[in-house]
């Protein structure tokens, strides 16, 4: 018998799965066992049809108006509700409501915290600009930086931001709860915000010191 697939040639072999006979160039040996071209294409279509297509994560993009965002973001927690970061507006309110609570307790440094307050009351609404104005960018396709991502790159070398930040909260929240409870003196306690300054330094001299490194 001559091969199926070379008429004029002799057979050495046949394929075990279709069982065409098979000349010596025709014969592929795989793990011992022997096949034909053909079945062995049919085998690797099976395969690569039997493998699902690797699934494409779908990212949603929220439409937020830059402007709006702006004008909301001037009422504390606002403008990040409207581009729908409900974590951020909480952490917001709460910064920006301990901030005033300290201007009223503290007779020490008062206008130095009066600016502070400031500062972070007009932070939250160009937050809320930047980040509705990086989503519309990221819808055309175009990824935008602004200074508001420069600004929070300064903090990646923070190790457990996210831990040291809840514990944060915790602690001035339960001091204010035993204020109201009148366990202590609330306002003796303000007294002591500049250490909050102390610890700023602190930190911008350890970076600086990191990046001479």
């Amino acid at each position: 018998m001559n091969c199926t697939y070379h008429a004029d040639v002799p057979n050495a072999a046949f394929c075990i799965r279709c069982g065409h006979a098979l000349c010596k160039d025709c014969v592929r040996n795989v793990r011992g066992s022997v096949y034909c071209d053909q079945c062995i294409a049919d085998a690797m279509e099976r395969k690569t049809a039997a493998v699902p297509p690797p699934s494409v994560k779908e990212e949603r993009v929220v439409h937020t108006h830059a402007g709006a965002a702006f004008v909301l973001g001037l009422i504390p927690g606002v403008g990040a509700i409207y581009n729908g970061e409900f974590v951020k507006a909480a952490i917001h309110v709460l910064i920006f409501g301990t901030l005033v609570s300290l201007h009223d307790l503290t007779t020490v440094g008062k206008p130095l915290l009066g600016l502070i307050t400031a500062a972070f009351y007009f932070y939250m609404p160009f937050e809320a600009y930047y980040t509705a104005r990086k989503r519309m960018m990221r819808a055309e396709g175009i990824d935008l930086e602004t200074p508001i991502d420069r600004f929070q790159r300064e903090f990646e070398g923070v190790q457990h931001r996210e831990l040291w930040g809840g514990v944060l909260l915790i602690v001035v929240g339960a001091l204010f709860l035993l204020g109201n409870l009148d366990i202590f003196d609330m306002a003796a306690v303000a007294k002591f915000w500049p250490a909050a300054l102390v610890a700023v330094g602190i930190w911008m001299l350890k970076k600086h010191r990191e990046r001479a490194i």
